[in-house]
Protein backbone atom coordinates (compact mmCIF):
# COMPACT_ATOMS: atom_id res chain seq x y z
CA UNK A 1 0.00 0.00 0.00
CA UNK A 2 2.98 2.41 -0.65
CA UNK A 3 4.91 2.27 2.40
CA UNK A 4 8.15 1.15 3.46
CA UNK A 5 9.70 0.58 6.66
CA UNK A 6 13.51 -1.37 7.02
CA UNK A 7 14.94 -2.76 10.49
CA UNK A 8 18.11 -1.84 11.76
CA UNK A 9 21.43 -3.34 9.38
CA UNK A 10 23.57 -6.26 10.86
CA UNK A 11 26.98 -5.53 10.23
CA UNK A 12 29.54 -9.08 9.68
CA UNK A 13 27.10 -11.72 9.01
CA UNK A 14 28.28 -14.49 7.29
CA UNK A 15 25.78 -16.69 4.99
CA UNK A 16 26.31 -19.71 7.83
CA UNK A 17 25.54 -17.11 10.91
CA UNK A 18 22.26 -16.83 12.45
CA UNK A 19 20.90 -13.25 12.77
CA UNK A 20 18.45 -12.21 15.37
CA UNK A 21 16.45 -8.39 14.99
CA UNK A 22 13.61 -9.02 17.30
CA UNK A 23 12.24 -5.62 16.13
CA UNK A 24 8.81 -4.53 16.04
CA UNK A 25 7.74 -3.04 12.88
CA UNK A 26 4.13 -1.12 12.78
CA UNK A 27 2.41 0.04 9.67
CA UNK A 28 -1.28 1.56 10.25
CA UNK A 29 -2.49 3.30 7.36
CA UNK A 30 -5.24 6.09 7.18
CA UNK A 31 -8.82 6.27 5.60
CA UNK A 32 -7.87 3.15 3.48
CA UNK A 33 -11.04 1.83 1.54
CA UNK A 34 -11.56 -1.42 2.27
CA UNK A 35 -11.52 -2.80 -1.14
CA UNK A 36 -8.01 -1.55 -1.24
CA UNK A 37 -7.25 -3.51 1.38
CA UNK A 38 -8.54 -6.53 0.59
CA UNK A 39 -5.92 -6.47 -2.46
CA UNK A 40 -2.98 -5.23 -0.12
CA UNK A 41 0.20 -7.09 0.04
CA UNK A 42 2.62 -7.30 2.77
CA UNK A 43 6.36 -8.32 0.77
CA UNK A 44 9.26 -9.08 3.20
CA UNK A 45 12.31 -8.47 1.56
CA UNK A 46 15.59 -9.32 2.64
CA UNK A 47 18.63 -7.96 2.28
CA UNK A 48 22.29 -7.53 1.29
CA UNK A 49 23.15 -3.69 2.14
CA UNK A 50 25.60 -2.59 -0.27
CA UNK A 51 27.58 0.88 -0.09
CA UNK A 52 25.98 2.13 -3.34
CA UNK A 53 23.16 -0.53 -4.09
CA UNK A 54 21.39 -2.92 -1.68
CA UNK A 55 21.70 -6.94 -3.17
CA UNK A 56 18.21 -8.75 -2.95
CA UNK A 57 18.37 -12.06 -0.89
CA UNK A 58 15.16 -13.49 -0.25
CA UNK A 59 11.77 -12.24 -1.17
CA UNK A 60 8.26 -13.38 -0.09
CA UNK A 61 4.78 -11.81 -0.45
CA UNK A 62 1.64 -12.45 1.34
CA UNK A 63 -2.16 -10.73 0.95
CA UNK A 64 -3.21 -8.43 4.01
CA UNK A 65 -6.45 -11.24 3.63
CA UNK A 66 -4.55 -13.97 4.05
CA UNK A 67 -2.93 -13.28 7.51
CA UNK A 68 -6.68 -11.40 8.69
CA UNK A 69 -7.91 -14.85 7.93
CA UNK A 70 -5.83 -16.64 10.16
CA UNK A 71 -6.86 -17.69 13.61
CA UNK A 72 -6.66 -14.29 15.53
CA UNK A 73 -5.82 -12.38 12.55
CA UNK A 74 -2.15 -13.33 13.07
CA UNK A 75 0.69 -15.61 11.84
CA UNK A 76 3.31 -16.52 14.70
CA UNK A 77 5.94 -18.08 14.55
CA UNK A 78 6.28 -19.37 11.00
CA UNK A 79 9.69 -19.85 8.97
CA UNK A 80 9.32 -18.23 5.82
CA UNK A 81 11.24 -20.19 3.13
CA UNK A 82 12.79 -16.99 0.58
CA UNK A 83 14.15 -17.13 -2.54
CA UNK A 84 15.32 -13.93 -5.26
CA UNK A 85 12.91 -13.87 -8.15
CA UNK A 86 15.42 -11.40 -9.57
CA UNK A 87 18.13 -14.55 -9.15
CA UNK A 88 18.98 -16.61 -11.84
CA UNK A 89 17.42 -19.32 -10.14
CA UNK A 90 14.18 -18.17 -8.72
CA UNK A 91 13.42 -21.79 -7.85
CA UNK A 92 16.35 -22.04 -5.28
CA UNK A 93 15.50 -21.44 -1.47
CA UNK A 94 18.23 -18.33 -0.39
CA UNK A 95 17.16 -17.59 3.03
CA UNK A 96 14.96 -18.79 6.03
CA UNK A 97 13.15 -15.77 7.83
CA UNK A 98 11.21 -16.43 10.94
CA UNK A 99 8.43 -14.15 11.62
CA UNK A 100 5.10 -13.28 13.11
CA UNK A 101 2.62 -10.70 11.71
CA UNK A 102 -0.69 -8.85 12.87
CA UNK A 103 -3.48 -7.78 10.61
CA UNK A 104 -5.92 -5.56 12.67
CA UNK A 105 -9.00 -3.60 11.98
CA UNK A 106 -10.52 -0.82 13.78
CA UNK A 107 -12.88 -3.12 15.63
CA UNK A 108 -9.97 -5.60 16.53
CA UNK A 109 -8.12 -6.13 19.31
CA UNK A 110 -4.56 -7.20 18.41
CA UNK A 111 -2.58 -9.70 19.44
CA UNK A 112 0.29 -9.37 21.71
CA UNK A 113 3.63 -10.75 19.55
CA UNK A 114 5.52 -12.60 22.26
CA UNK A 115 8.43 -14.61 21.94
CA UNK A 116 7.97 -18.19 20.69
CA UNK A 117 7.11 -20.77 23.45
CA UNK A 118 8.12 -23.55 21.07
CA UNK A 119 11.05 -22.43 19.38
CA UNK A 120 12.06 -26.32 18.71
CA UNK A 121 8.85 -26.30 16.45
CA UNK A 122 9.67 -24.94 13.36
CA UNK A 123 6.71 -24.61 10.60
CA UNK A 124 7.94 -23.19 7.50
CA UNK A 125 5.68 -21.39 4.45
CA UNK A 126 7.20 -22.15 1.21
CA UNK A 127 6.13 -19.97 -1.63
CA UNK A 128 4.62 -21.77 -4.88
CA UNK A 129 8.10 -21.68 -6.96
CA UNK A 130 9.97 -22.92 -5.11
CA UNK A 131 10.02 -27.30 -5.71
CA UNK A 132 11.15 -29.40 -3.13
CA UNK A 133 13.66 -32.49 -4.18
CA UNK A 134 13.05 -35.36 -1.82
CA UNK A 135 15.39 -37.61 -1.73
CA UNK A 136 15.85 -41.49 -0.20
CA UNK A 137 18.76 -42.97 1.08
CA UNK A 138 19.27 -46.71 1.45
CA UNK A 139 21.50 -48.22 4.08
CA UNK A 140 22.40 -51.42 4.25
CA UNK A 141 24.63 -52.97 7.14
CA UNK A 142 26.54 -55.57 7.07
CA UNK A 143 28.13 -57.32 10.79
CA UNK A 144 30.93 -59.44 10.76
CA UNK A 145 31.13 -62.48 13.18
CA UNK A 146 34.44 -63.27 15.04
CA UNK A 147 35.12 -66.76 14.25
CA UNK A 148 36.81 -68.25 17.66
CA UNK A 149 37.89 -71.47 15.47
CA UNK A 150 40.16 -69.61 13.76
CA UNK A 151 41.36 -67.24 16.25
CA UNK A 152 39.91 -64.04 14.60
Amino acid sequence: MGQKKFSKGLKGISATEHANWNEHIFFEPKNVEEEKLEHGTIEVKLLDKGFFKDALLGYYEFDLTQIYQMENHAMMHKYLVMNNPEGNDFGEVTAYLKMSITVAGNDDVPVPIEDDPHPEKEVMLQPPEIKPEFYQLYIRVFAAQKNCAHGY
